[in-house]
Order: C-alpha cells, then structure tokens, then sequence
C-alpha cells in the first residue's frame, strides 16, 4: 500500500528521480578498503570494473539494500574530504552490532550511548571516514 501512495505521489508531483542510488566514498586504496568493508562491516561487492589504468568502479551494498557505496580513489573520483560522512547506518541491536565491531577490529570514536532520539556510536574505516550507528532507544 505505502509503495503504490508513493509511486503515484511520485507521478503527480513530477518527481525525476526514484532513489538515491550511489554514493561515492573516498578510499587510498580500493582493495584494502573492499576488505574492510566486506570482512568487518558485512557488506557485499555489487561490482567492480575499470574505469581507468589506476581506478576501478567498485560499488558495495549491504545485503538486500537498494542504495550502494562506490569506493573512490581520494583525488580522482572519490571525495578528498576526511571525518564524519553524514551517513548513519541503522541496526536492530546496536549493542550487539558495536561489540562485533570491536571484535573485528574496527575503531569506535564514539562509544555506543542513549539520547533522547535514540541509541548513537560511531565509528571510522580505514581512511578516517567516519559513519554513525543508530538504533532506536525505545
């Protein structure tokens, strides 16, 4: 019922678009990065092909997901910026999902606390981009 409200709000508007499809990640090094991300955060490679002699495009989703991340090299198509992304990723049991991290050996920058709007952590890849974790604290 939701989706069909929204496929013809869509059309009524006018609306180009219908998702956010790729978002580009900035990575010093697309194989390390792809390890990382598919060995400790559990995403999955969606695909992966040359674009160039020195970068490939090498987008990886989580499973089930239709919104990808494509791992750029810094300074050609991945951004240069390093810190927080703005993406958060949410989770069921943020508890859980923050122990296996630190099991996995990923870096916490914030450790898991409860705000009024919900349970928050952080943490940062290989190259010091930094995600959110959320889940609801109710």
């Amino acid at each position: 019922m939701y989706e069909r409200l929204v496929t013809i709000n869509r059309k009524a508007r006018g609306t180009m678009f219908t998702k956010i499809g790729t978002i580009t990640v900035g990575v010093s090094d697309q194989d390390k990065a792809l390890d990382f991300y598919v060995s400790k955060l559990g995403f999955e490679k969606v695909d992966d092909q040359p674009m160039s002699e020195t970068e490939r495009w090498l987008e990886i989703a989580l499973p089930g997901t239709e919104t990808h991340l494509m791992l750029g090299l810094r300074g050609q198509s991945g951004m240069n910026n390093r810190g927080m992304t703005g993406f958060v990723l949410h989770t069921d049991n943020i508890e859980e999902t923050c122990a296996t991290l630190k099991d996995r050996g990923v870096t916490l920058t914030q450790d898991l606390k409860t705000e009024p709007w919900g349970k928050w952590a952080q943490f940062v890849d290989l190259d010091d981009n930094e995600y959110g974790i959320w889940a609801p604290a109710w």
